[in-house]
C-alpha cells in the first residue's frame, strides 16, 4: 500500500484534488502589495523593506514589513499610514497603530494589515484602468519616555499640476 497508508486510492485522489484546489485558491488570494517606502529624513524609524508574502489573520490580509529604530531612544508604539496614489491625487486608506517595544537601533519585522489598501487598489484598477501606487510611511512614534515624534503633514487629496 506504500505511502497512502491503507487508504483507498479514490480517497487519496479526492484528498489530493481538494488539497490542490485549496493551495491554488490560497496563492491566488495571497498576492502581496508592493509598497513605496519613503522615510522622512527626521524619522526615528526607517522602513527597510516589505515582504512579498501575505498571510491571513482573523480573515484579514497581513504583510510583513522590516523596520529599524534609528533613534537613541526606546520606542513603545508607532503609527503607519497607507495611501494610494493614482497620479493626480493621494488618498489615505488606513492608519494602523502598532504597540511594540523597540530598543534603540533595533530592527524588527512587523505585520501590517493590507486588506483596505488591497481592496482600493483593485477598485482603482477596475474603474480607471490605471494602477494605483500604494505608499506606506511612519507618521508618528511614541517613545518609552513618553515623548512623541510626528511626521510633517502631507496633504491627502493634493492635485498634481
Amino acid at each position: 500500500m506504500g505511502h497512502n497508508m491503507g487508504m483507498p486510492l479514490a480517497h487519496v485522489r479526492r484528498r489530493s484534488a481538494v488539497l490542490a484546489l485549496f493551495v491554488s485558491c490560497t496563492l491566488v488570494s495571497a498576492q502581496s502589495v508592493t509598497f513605496d517606502l519613503p522615510t522622512d529624513q527626521n524619522s526615528p524609524i526607517a522602513l527597510l523593506n516589505s515582504s512579498s508574502s501575505i498571510f491571513r489573520a482573523g480573515g484579514l490580509r497581513r504583510q510583513f514589513v522590516t523596520v529599524k529604530n534609528v533613534s537613541d531612544k526606546g520606542m513603545a508604539a508607532l503609527i503607519l499610514q497607507q495611501t494610494i496614489s493614482d497620479g493626480s491625487r493621494d488618498e489615505i486608506v488606513a492608519l494602523e497603530r502598532i504597540s511594540i517595544v523597540f530598543a534603540p537601533h533595533e530592527t524588527k519585522r512587523l505585520s501590517v494589515s493590507v486588506e483596505d489598501v488591497w481592496i482600493r487598489i483593485r477598485a482603482a484598477g477596475k474603474s480607471s484602468g490605471t494602477a494605483a501606487r500604494p505608499v506606506l510611511r511612519v507618521v508618528a512614534v511614541e517613545f518609552m519616555d513618553g515623548t512623541t515624534w510626528s511626521a510633517p503633514v502631507i496633504r491627502a487629496n493634493r492635485e498634481t499640476r
